[in-house]
């Protein structure tokens, strides 16, 4: 019996059901009988060597028996199913299918495998035809915690939280105990927006099943999301030792040495997956970033090509699509790839920038500032996107407002990032808030509105009543923290910080971290945080910068120059703030031509900064036959920010030098 007759005999009404089931009965009787097998002498002892290796959880070297027990007993019904288990652990959902149809042809009740079914159609992204296998009333009991398992899947798939919801308690009630089932159930809540609560499911995951491979990948997952990098490589490599060539595992552990920028690493684990499964599109995709990054994107685009499309729509291909096409100059291509991009992120800044560079380049500087505008108008506006707009306003012939932005550019007024943009009118968004004042997604656009009308007290009440309902959301602690920043109230903020932190220690909590300790006056607290984000994200620029200025601020010239050396490195010399940056460390440490020669480069980007031109005079006026020189850029400094008692003290320390120079007939 076919599987497509038997889904078709259960799509009939009964009457009919009753008699073509009899018919087809008789018809398949012969094969279904006669046909099967209860497996010979080879097919059992291969047999029985895959039960061995599935109890060690070697699901590859099980395959490799299961295919031997079918070679010799191609009738034998056992190792079919078997094998169709094993290839749905490896998430081979085709190959499962066709063991699972020639079980159902040699005889096999199609109902005692319709859980494997639409596992085997979740795999493949079939996803009705897997709703359908799942929801079937003839599933046996003892499988009906693994067929409401998958369904919970196959929901997620479909978009269809409550769906999702509802299959996940009834496994649950079925089948607690099932470590497999917790790691799902993390999985699903780490998607609300619960990371506690996922944390808290993989933790009973784990301790279900110490030796679980997908728990322990998972622990590390939200490590990794919880905490930063360095803390996910612990439970990767645990997991590893378990099973070291898990592809699933060794793809989110070479992920993780990539972004770490343990790029040789990465390398290795790329081509190991590549060995075990030669079209791994993500392992393609890996060693395309690394290509791109060195600037060979000939090779990048030919490596992407092996991916074959799979993975075409994952934000981070196209961000890598786009970079290879902008490298390669075809901006129009890049264009593409950006847009789509910014269309499943559209907040995704650096998505934004890269769109509105490729548009420019591509000649199309009005639909650069409109990507723009959006952003350059808000608090915290990426000092990159002040100077494209600005570049970009001067083409269409705009010269008013692009001063007005070089200009914020200059003097870095980007504001302060926040997690506040209005989408909306305020009181459409207050009339919405009324009417699903639950709902986060309706309610958070309200306190941003809130807050851009510097309604603090209605932002802070309401946001203070969504973290009372969001506990284990760490952007609605963040959102709390914001306005109370705003408001200058910085234990409330702190608190909320902290909670956030539990949950996740990301570079957002981070930056909000250090801000607020610092306006505090806790400069100690402020360096401790930062350290602890940066043991376990070694290479996050944001936490670097940071790091760096505080070395500035205490005069630890050469830690600060050795950071922002690195950050040069990795960055290029066109970010004015850290050449400026470098500029005042090598003046620090007396070298005096480093100096120069940073800040020339610093001033060379931005000449209209304060900051720049007034490091760049203290760098010269290091140099006695430069002074004058100093003294005119010093004076410039003064000039663009006449209030500024450093800058002021600088150009008074100049003219004193250069008098004493005279009295000594120098300079």
């Amino acid at each position: 019996m076919t599987i497509a007759l038997v889904q078709k005999l259960r799509l009939t009404s009964k009457p009919v059901l009753l008699g073509l089931a009899l018919a087809v009965a008789l018809a398949a009787a012969p094969s279904a009988i006669y046909g099967a097998s209860e497996g010979n002498e080879e097919a059992r002892a291969a047999f029985a060597k895959a039960a061995q290796f599935r109890a060690q959880r070697d699901a590859r070297s099980a395959r490799i028996e299961l295919m031997n027990a079918i070679k010799a007993d191609p009738d034998w019904i056992a190792p079919r199913v078997a094998q169709a288990k094993v290839l749905l652990k490896l998430r081979d959902g085709i190959g499962a299918e066709a063991e699972l149809d020639r079980a159902v042809q040699l005889g096999i009740d199609p109902a005692a495998v319709r859980h494997l079914y639409g596992h085997a159609y979740s795999l493949q992204g079939k996803v009705d035809k897997a709703r359908e296998q799942l929801s079937a009333s003839d599933i046996p009991p003892e499988y009906a915690g693994y067929a409401a398992r998958i369904l919970g899947r196959v929901a997620l798939q479909m978009g269809d939280e409550s769906l999702a919801g509802a299959a996940y308690n009834r496994a649950m009630a079925l089948d607690r105990t099932n470590p497999d089932l917790w790691v799902d159930i993390a999985r699903f809540r780490s998607a609300s927006g619960d990371q506690a609560g996922a944390t808290n499911a993989v933790d009973e995951a784990v301790r279900l099943d110490p030796v679980n491979v997908r728990a322990l990948q998972y622990r590390g997952e939200l490590l990794r999301f919880q905490f930063g990098l360095g803390a996910a490589l612990p439970w990767f490599e645990r997991a590893l030792q378990l099973d070291p060539n898990d592809i699933p595992l060794l793809t989110e552990y070479a992920a993780t040495l990539g972004d770490m920028g343990r790029m040789t690493d990465m390398l290795a684990i790329a081509r190991k997956i590549i060995a075990l499964d030669g079209k791994n599109p993500r392992a393609f995709f890996m060693q395309a970033v690394l290509a791109a990054r060195a600037g060979k994107y000939d090779l990048a685009r030919r490596l992407m090509q092996k991916t074959d499309g799979v993975i075409d729509n994952v934000p981070a291909v196209l961000l890598v699509q786009g970079i290879i096409a902008h490298g390669e100059g075809n901006h129009n291509a890049a264009v593409d790839k950006f847009q789509r991009l910014v269309s499943m992120q559209p907040n995704n800044r650096q998505a934004q920038n890269l769109l509105a560079r490729s548009l420019y380049l591509a000649g199309s500087a009005g639909d650069a500032v409109d990507i723009l505008i959006p952003q350059v108008n808000r608090s915290g506006a990426d000092p990159y996107a002040l100077w494209l707009a600005g570049r970009a306003l001067e083409s269409i012939g705009e010269r008013g407002q692009a001063a007005a932005v070089m200009n914020r550019a200059a003097v870095h007024d980007y504001g302060r990032e926040s997690a506040f943009m209005a989408a909306a009118p305020l009181n459409v968004l207050r009339a919405e808030a009324q009417r699903n004042p639950s709902d986060a997604r309706v309610v958070v656009p309200y306190i941003r509105a809130l807050y851009n009308a510097a309604d603090y007290d209605a932002a802070f009440a309401e946001a203070k009543r969504l973290q009372q309902g969001n506990k284990g959301a760490s952007a609605a602690h963040i959102l709390v923290a914001d306005v109370a920043a705003a408001m200058g109230n910085y234990d409330e903020a702190l608190d909320a910080l902290e909670q956030a932190r539990n949950i996740r220690f990301s570079e957002s909590v981070m930056l909000r971290l250090v801000e607020v300790l610092r306006a505090r006056g806790d400069m100690q607290q402020a360096g401790e945080d930062l350290a602890q984000y940066l043991s376990y994200n070694p290479g996050n620029i944001a936490g670097l910068r940071w790091m760096a200025y505080a070395h500035l601020e205490t005069e630890s010239w050469s830690v600060a120059a050795q950071i922002l050396e690195n950050l040069r490195e990795r960055i290029g010399d066109n970010d004015a703030l850290i050449m400026a940056g470098l500029t005042q460390a090598y003046t620090g440490l007396g070298e005096t031509d480093k100096a120069i020669a940073a800040g020339r480069i610093a001033y060379r980007v931005q000449p209209s900064s304060p900051v720049v031109t007034h490091l760049y005079g203290l760098a010269l006026l290091a140099d006695e036959s430069r002074r004058k020189n100093a003294i005119s850029l010093l004076k410039k400094a003064v000039a663009i920010m006449p209030d500024n008692p450093v800058y002021r003290k600088s150009l008074r320390l100049a003219y004193a030098r250069q008098r004493a120079g005279q009295g000594k007939g120098t300079g």
